[in-house]
């Protein structure tokens, strides 16, 4: 009891304390976010021209998305936060990063309100596990994946209009029921009750347009608000059927602009079966539900999965996921229907994600992240914390020990958080962390030796590069900063360092013709122009229009024929 307070402020203080104890909670498990630096590819996209103009770049954003490099989705929502950041604070971190974690706080206040209005066992504990669980760093603390906190945060509050409108139609209708059809048209609380739903219901169709501008794995919220539906009444109605159809043909138009931009910008080729699409789906899934359960260690990029079909053991986790939804259907008559509505929710937000329909470009590096899994993981704790909640309840002192492991199990969450955060304050934090967990990581190793590099860790630098070669091939752009990591090298006058990196970018891609011609560069400042002259007609032969080399090739014979006129000249 708040004592000293009116009745009316000890409600107020009752509905918004708890909120304030999430955002405290949150503010400290991911401290170390405010002072990170970008990482990955974070400064290629937050420089790019529409987000760094003026009004001009606004108008780009939303209809030239093409002048955005490298962004192969029409998220214009979420640019347009960039460039009002970018007016705001230029390209300071901190701003950035102190918007992705006000996102996420205010996300997991909405969560619980949600929870709260659904009546739902142990919702402040569900909404603080969402906020402090350590899989939500990276959403949070990579500023580019503001697309994943952005697009929940529309998610719900499009979820909330929803219930605030079935909850004024249920109204209407039991008016309808209880007076005569002449009476009903003239009842002031039945057209007021018609406003409502249709304020209600106009904000759910803009929130969730709002919310595919962000991302578009939005496009579940319909599938996901019948579920709801279905939990609540235990059937769905055509009323409930119709009142989505909006919904779904604002998703599908808004999903077709994206995909058709999609389409004409991704340079993607994964030619999954079915079959392997199954295997991915089905063991993406349950690692989705288990890996939060002990998240411990987190690699941030996760090795593949074996997928193939022929392994009989890869088909373990697709019957097992169906027979956990048969087992939750028959259940629902003794345990309800909430587990099985929240798994629900869980296999359904998740699903653009999962590898069944299409491919995105991340499935080069892994078949899941923890950022997928950002808002469908508030199914499974819902699951969790609501059954716990309820076994407590029937055990003497039950409140008392829930407490107490609630508060045992946050400040683990909280400890590991702050852990996980601490991987993202550079680049070469992160991507250390993620080769020390995960060597075989798609082009981890190159971007650790450009942060290495960048830092004048030149040595660092190159082990890097070379153990990415070693697992990747002679890649052009990893041999290309092998060649830049050379280049410094012959400047710092570490002339054998640089030759020998040059003669294994050589050997590791004999047919480039840029190899050739850049080795023979650093030969002919060496004055070794007989070796440059021979790795010049290498470079030409592969490629006879690479100018800089026949230039070269000249300029190399010319000295040549010098030396010979004049022996004994003293090489450096």
């Amino acid at each position: 009891m708040l004592t000293g307070l009116s009745p009316a402020a000890q409600a107020r203080a009752a509905r918004w304390l708890p909120a304030l104890a999430l955002g405290l909670l949150t503010l400290a498990g991911f401290w170390p976010v405010l002072y990170a630096d970008f990482v990955w590819d974070d400064k290629a996209f937050l420089e790019a021209p529409p987000v760094a103009a003026g009004l001009g770049g606004l108008w780009d954003i939303w209809f030239n998305p093409a002048q955005l490099p490298f962004e192969a989705h029409y998220w214009p929502l979420l640019y347009t936060s960039f460039w009002l950041e970018n007016k705001l604070w230029g390209f300071e971190p901190a701003g950035f990063h102190a918007t992705n974690l006000a996102l996420h706080m205010l996300n997991a206040a909405l969560l619980w309100r949600l929870l709260v209005w659904m009546r739902v066992p142990g919702a402040w504990l569900i909404a603080a596990i969402f906020a402090l669980h350590p899989m939500r760093v990276e959403p949070v603390a990579w500023v580019m994946s503001r697309k994943d906190l952005l697009a929940s945060c529309f998610y719900l509050l499009a979820f909330g209009c929803w219930i605030r409108h079935r909850a004024c139609v249920g109204d209407a209708q039991q008016i309808m029921r209880e007076k005569p059809p002449h009476l009903v048209q003239a009842d002031r609380q039945f057209r007021e009750l018609g406003r409502q739903a249709g304020r209600a219901y106009l904000g759910l169709l803009l929130l969730f347009a709002a919310g595919m501008f962000s991302k578009t794995f939005v496009i579940t919220l319909p599938a996901v608000l019948l579920v709801w539906v279905w939990w609540r009444a235990g059937a769905v109605r055509q009323g409930d059927l119709w009142a989505a159809v909006p919904l779904l043909a604002v998703g599908l138009a808004i999903a077709l602009v994206d995909l058709n931009f999609y389409a004409g910008r991704a340079e993607i080729n994964f030619d999954y079966t079915l079959a392997e699409r199954l295997v991915i789906a089905s063991k993406a899934l349950w690692f989705y539900a288990l890996q939060p359960l002990w998240p411990w260690p987190l690699p941030i990029i996760y090795p593949h999965f074996d997928i193939d079909p022929a392994r009989l053991l890869n088909w373990l986790p697709l019957l097992a996921g169906l027979g956990a939804a048969w087992g939750l259907w028959r259940a629902q008559w003794v345990i309800g229907r909430g587990a099985l509505a929240a798994l629900l929710f869980f296999a359904i937000t998740l699903a653009p994600m999962l590898g069944l329909v299409g491919s995105n470009s991340y499935m080069e590096y892994s078949f899941v992240a923890d950022r997928y899994l950002y808002l469908a993981g508030a199914g499974v704790a819902i699951v969790l914390v609501a059954g716990a909640v309820a076994l407590l309840r029937q055990v003497k002192w039950g409140g008392y020990a829930g407490v107490a492991l609630a508060a045992l199990l946050l400040a683990g969450l909280g400890g590991l958080t702050w852990r996980q955060a601490g991987h993202f304050q550079n680049e070469i934090a992160l991507f250390g962390h993620v080769v020390s967990l995960n060597p075989a990581a798609h082009s981890a190793h190159y971007n650790l030796g450009i942060a290495l590099m960048e830092e004048g860790r030149l040595d660092e630098a190159e082990a890097a590069y070379k153990a990415e070669v070693a697992r990747d091939g002679a890649d052009p752009k990893y041999l290309q900063a092998v060649n830049h990591l050379a280049s410094l090298h012959f400047e710092e006058r570490r002339y054998a360092r640089a030759m020998e990196l040059y003669a294994y970018s050589a050997e590791m891609n004999p047919e480039d013709a840029d190899t050739h011609q850049n080795l023979g560069s650093a030969l002919a400042q060496l004055r070794r122009y007989k070796e440059a002259l021979a790795s010049f007609q290498r470079a030409l032969a592969l490629n006879p229009e690479l100018e800089m080399a026949r230039d070269n090739m000249a300029l190399a014979q010319e000295m040549l024929d010098k030396q010979a006129a004049a022996p004994g000249e003293p090489a450096p």
